[in-house]
């Protein structure tokens, strides 16, 4: 169990931040219920009800302690959790191509840039998925990072499904980069009344321009992580990527950088307020030096934050970044 994660936090107010969980226990599937009760009447009870930017879990922990929060969750279920078992994250992110379970059935993850479905031309996605949810037995599934899922399909129907997905372009992100693939944007505008800035509508454009800054260097299929929100509150979970971009205000962008590849790392405010290119003058510098001085395999947030670029975790309270880290 893992409890006080939350990414949403506002320009020029220093008592919201983004926030990293903290891993306080273990429970079996059939406490699961339970737990989770549990854990939500804690803040109900104990949190900041009078303001709605400070009504998050994370700060009733800040507040009150995670030795406090333990023992009213021990209180309300009638024992403490178990200690928390070993484990290991070494990637995040969707499984693309073909994967099978062990009944024979199959799905496809599909990469759908920005979240969104559109015919734009060569890649006709909504045609194309509307024909194969007509011709064949199988269903959609979103994932949790803006790509979609076909499940459930028979050995047969591989074939044909594959032939149909690829007529409509929806198979050529399988050879995109590493960073286009993986890069996430919120809604922002024209549909979100709190976004400042650009961000799906603008990932598409921006993407390839990082892509050239990359192959200039000799980058290029690195794995990278950029995440783009409109304004701070995190819908895209950007204060976790290596490279995120924050709207300010229409065309300007705060950049922050030094999150890792797997999430378990927030990243810090490097510049504010700049636009498209002073973006890419300031990564294409981060690029080169990343080239020329990183150590073996050294991903660049990593990179980063060897060389201390950036430090802490930005917005965090100074008080809490022992804590977090």
């Amino acid at each position: 169990l893992c409890v006080g994660g939350g990414m949403g936090t506002s320009h020029g107010e220093a008592a919201t931040y983004p926030r990293l969980a903290d891993l306080i226990g273990y429970l079996p599937a059939d406490q699961l219920l339970a737990v989770a009760e549990a854990g939500l009447t804690i803040p109900r009870d104990f949190g900041d009800r009078s303001n709605r930017k400070h009504a998050r879990l994370k700060y009733t922990l800040d507040s009150h302690g995670l030795d406090w929060f333990r023992a009213e969750l021990a209180k309300r279920l009638g024992a403490p959790l178990a200690p928390a078992q070993d484990f290991e994250f070494s990637a995040r992110g969707d499984h693309f191509g073909w994967q099978q379970t062990p009944d024979g059935r199959s799905w496809l993850t599909l990469r759908t840039e920005g979240g969104r479905l559109r015919d734009p031309g060569d890649i006709q996605a909504r045609r194309g998925l509307r024909l194969a949810a007509e011709r064949f037995d199988l269903r959609f599934r979103i994932t949790p990072n803006q790509n979609l899922s076909l499940i459930d399909i028979a050995a047969a129907d591989r074939p044909a499904l594959e032939a149909l997905l690829r007529e409509h372009g929806l198979l050529r992100s399988q050879d995109w980069t590493p960073l286009r693939r993986d890069a996430l944007a919120c809604v922002a505008l024209p549909l979100c009344p709190l976004a400042m800035a650009e961000a799906e509508r603008w990932l598409p454009d921006f993407v390839p321009r990082v892509e050239a800054l990359l192959t200039q260097h000799g980058l290029e299929g690195e794995p990278l992580s950029l995440r783009i929100t409109g304004c701070p509150n995190g819908c895209a979970r950007p204060y976790l990527a290596e490279i995120s971009l924050i709207g300010k205000a229409p065309g300007l962008y705060n950049l922050l950088l030094g999150g890792d590849l797997v999430g378990q790392r927030l990243n810090a405010l490097y510049r504010e307020s700049l636009d498209e290119r002073a973006i890419l003058a300031e990564l294409d510098a981060l690029f080169g030096r990343w080239a020329t001085q990183r150590l073996p395999a050294e991903g660049f947030g990593d990179f980063v934050r060897r060389l201390e670029l950036v430090r802490g975790h930005s917005p965090h309270p100074p008080t809490l970044l022992e804590s977090a880290a």
